[in-house]
């Protein structure tokens, strides 16, 4: 072979060389890249909240709050239009229309909401950071605004939390170091994952802890 022969021949092994690490795609899969996990639940501590509590959210849920106020904290599902809430209520508006301070009895007062167009079923007890809570899934048939409470005396009766039509809640009234906790789980009435996601959030109250 000619020497001409034999630099041909070693440039276009070099460029054969040279040009494999450039047909890779940036979507190829590496052997090395780490192997996909599912979603893990998370804690967390209250940073505002007047009543201080840990508590172990479920996969479904964001792992930080899109509230994290005095008297409210609030998370989203990670998908869909479910949520959870904790309320401290500061009033309610049992006709929608004048506040007043929030009941002692607070499951009969929910419980007297019925004349007004709500319905409870699945009602039970459970124990909630050391404290008997109660246990209903509320609907109505018409806009009871402002009847679950209000974070602020100030906060107006519409920006306020009750039943809605279009709403299924799971709620839990526990008392916490002598305050109501107002909690529940959010979907959309029919909603067809709404027995998972109650199961997941009647879990989630069982890890609370206060100290």
């Amino acid at each position: 072979m000619s020497v001409r022969m034999r630099w041909i021949s070693s440039a276009l092994v070099i460029a054969t060389l040279t040009a494999i690490p450039l047909g890779c795609s940036a979507n190829d899969e590496s052997p090395t890249a780490p192997p996909s996990s599912a979603p893990s639940s998370a804690n967390f501590t209250s940073q505002e909240f007047s009543v201080p509590f840990t508590v172990t959210l479920p996969n479904s849920l964001t792992p930080q709050p899109s509230e994290d106020t005095k008297n409210l904290i609030s998370w989203g599902a990670l998908t869909g239009q479910n949520g959870v809430r904790f309320l401290l209520p500061v009033v309610v508006y049992p006709d929608s229309k004048t506040p007043q301070p929030p009941p002692k009895d607070y499951p009969s007062y929910l419980r007297g909401l019925v004349s007004a167009g709500a319905t409870y079923v699945d009602q039970s007890t459970t124990t909630v950071a050391g404290q008997q809570a109660t246990l209903m899934t509320g609907t109505t048939t018409s806009a009871l605004d402002g009847t679950l409470g209000c974070p602020a005396a100030t906060t107006p009766v519409e920006t306020c939390f009750g039943l809605q039509p279009d709403l299924a809640l799971r709620i839990a009234v526990v008392n916490l170091n002598g305050r109501t906790l107002v909690a529940w789980a959010r979907t959309q009435q029919g909603d067809a994952g709404a027995p998972e996601f109650f199961a997941e959030f009647e879990a989630m109250l069982h890890t609370l802890k206060v100290p």
